[in-house]
């Protein structure tokens, strides 16, 4: 059974595209996640909200993935335009995390792009502020409290710089959506395992929402994946579980992700 768990989890992965990479935050990071796998459920349509805002992903071309190693949790989604263009990206986007199964937030992850100052913004850690019944009225925090700071207990606060990374991917092309963009996020496990209730071992659901023209601190205002909208309720949208794994899985699925490489070029070299 152990077997065929890290086998399916093998085949259910996405090899990353071959656009334009731009490190957006965070600056260079060289071992980022190289096969992902497809997170079910938030796949999107588009529907009208301005392209760089607008999640959007079919069973062609999946609107989000994950994936892990021992030391970093990574994310990945689509946008809806071909190229990230940081004159346009003055905006948030928001991956949330809900760890109790209740489908509310309890975390996330924020790539606030109104401001460019590292001290202050960027990636940053979110938790609750208000939670409405609709996701047009639910708005999160800086973890830190200050949303004009990078304090100690915030991503890459207090002097750290590899808690976290923000990169995008431009040059995707679609069936359905025409040429998109990836946004990936890394953040590390010491930073989550030391300041955050995240950890190995637990069962994620995750969501995606974007806010225009603002930053984190400020109601979803533009988008939500998974077929939801702002207006729909803050209890749709989300992902099915994933389980994350605990380290001893991660190194077995990243020994089966390499024997599987080896196989390849010794039975189907280029």
């Amino acid at each position: 059974m152990r077997k065929s768990k890290v086998f399916l989890f093998a085949i259910l992965t996405a090899t990353a595209g071959l656009g334009a990479i731009v490190n957006q935050y965070g600056g260079s990071y060289a071992n980022w996640a190289t096969e992902w796998t497809v997170l079910n459920g938030l796949n999107d349509a588009d529907n009208g909200a301005s392209e760089e805002l607008d999640f959007v992903g079919n069973d062609l071309n999946p609107c989000a993935y994950w994936a892990a190693n021992d030391d970093y949790v990574f994310f990945r989604f689509r946008l809806d335009v071909g190229t990230a263009d940081t004159s346009t990206f003055r905006d948030s986007h928001l991956l949330l995390i809900d760890i109790n199964g209740n489908l509310n937030p309890d975390y996330g992850f924020a790539w606030d792009s109104k401001s460019n100052d590292p001290d202050a913004h960027g990636l940053e850690m979110l938790v609750p502020d208000t939670i409405g019944t609709y996701w047009s009225g639910t708005k999160m925090d800086d973890i830190d409290g200050d949303s004009g700071k990078k304090m100690a207990n915030d991503i890459n606060g207090g002097g750290r710089t590899t808690d976290g990374y923000v990169r995008t991917d431009d040059g995707q092309s679609t069936t359905t959506f025409g040429t998109t963009t990836f946004m990936d996020f890394a953040v590390s496990w010491n930073y989550l395992e030391t300041y955050t209730g995240l950890a190995r071992g637990q069962t994620w659901n995750i969501a995606l929402g974007s806010i225009a023209n603002a930053t984190d601190h400020n109601f979803i205002t533009a988008d939500v994946a998974g077929g939801a909208n702002p207006g729909s309720p803050v209890t749709s949208g989300w992902s099915n579980p994933i389980a994350v794994p605990e380290p001893t899985v991660i190194a077995l699925i990243s020994a089966a992700g390499f024997m599987t490489l080896l196989t390849r070029r010794l039975f189907f070299p280029r």
